[in-house]
């Protein structure tokens, strides 16, 4: 079995990106089994949305042309209403929805910084990849919530989507200058060892720090059909994963 907690985050995707599905060995543990607490899972949740709002209005903010521009201002809106309805959710059961976020800002914002790229074309990817993988895990997870909270969660999750805004910019990019394609390619994996990091922390909570604690082993083939998808999407681009 993989042993992911005495490797790098970039070991750790080398690994699973070069074999999507792990052999079970004893009793392993999917993310449907998870019995996540609304306040925490669903905070956590919004918190890493916000930064998504903040990151996409970046993009919007150094795009090239006009096109662009409109795109990325649907981007934007999309992920601005499922931070709404993500907020509802805590308020609805009577919490604060900054209350909730307050303990994941940190995090929230070093994934934020460390995924931001060093031009519009990373940044524009991290948000597609990013988002992609975060939803993934979320629906997956969402499974042991009370029934309310997670029909709520996947009618937020799987509603409106950027994936055919985002695709199409990144698409169009490429097409005009071919030579981004390694560069987005080794920065989408990258990508993947800073979101499996936020993964972490929802399963099992902050150390004393506030980085995420390792997850038990048995634990860790769940994130293989996340990062298949992640695989398609990239496969989508004509990026290589």
């Amino acid at each position: 079995m993989v042993k992911w907690f005495d490797r790098t985050p970039r070991d750790v995707t080398r690994q699973l990106l070069r074999q999507h599905r792990v052999p079970v060995v004893g009793d392993r543990v999917l993310l449907t089994d998870l019995r996540p607490q609304t306040l925490p899972f669903v905070g956590q949740a919004l918190a890493l949305e916000l930064e998504l709002v903040a990151q996409a209005g970046r993009a919007l903010d150094a795009a090239p042309d006009l096109e662009a521009r409109v795109a990325l201002a649907e981007v934007v809106r999309i992920h601005s209403s499922r931070a709404g309805e993500l907020a509802r959710i805590l308020e609805r059961d009577g919490s604060s929805a900054a209350e909730a976020v307050a303990p994941f800002v940190d995090a929230a914002r070093s994934l934020a910084r460390t995924s931001d790229g060093a031009d519009w074309y990373e940044q524009l990817l991290a948000v597609h990849v990013t988002s992609g993988l975060l939803a993934d895990f979320f629906v997956a997870a969402s499974g042991g919530l009370p029934e309310e909270d997670r029909d709520a969660m996947l009618r937020a999750l799987r509603g409106e989507s950027a994936h055919q805004q985002l695709v199409a910019l990144l698409r169009r990019a490429i097409d005009q200058t071919p030579r981004l394609s390694d560069r987005l390619a080794v920065w989408g994996r990258r990508l993947v060892g800073d979101a499996l990091l936020q993964m972490y922390l929802a399963v099992n909570g902050p150390d004393d720090s506030g980085r995420a604690v390792p997850s038990q082993p048995r634990l860790e083939p769940a994130f293989n059909d996340i990062v298949a998808s992640h695989t398609r999407r990239m496969d989508e681009l004509g990026l290589t994963a």
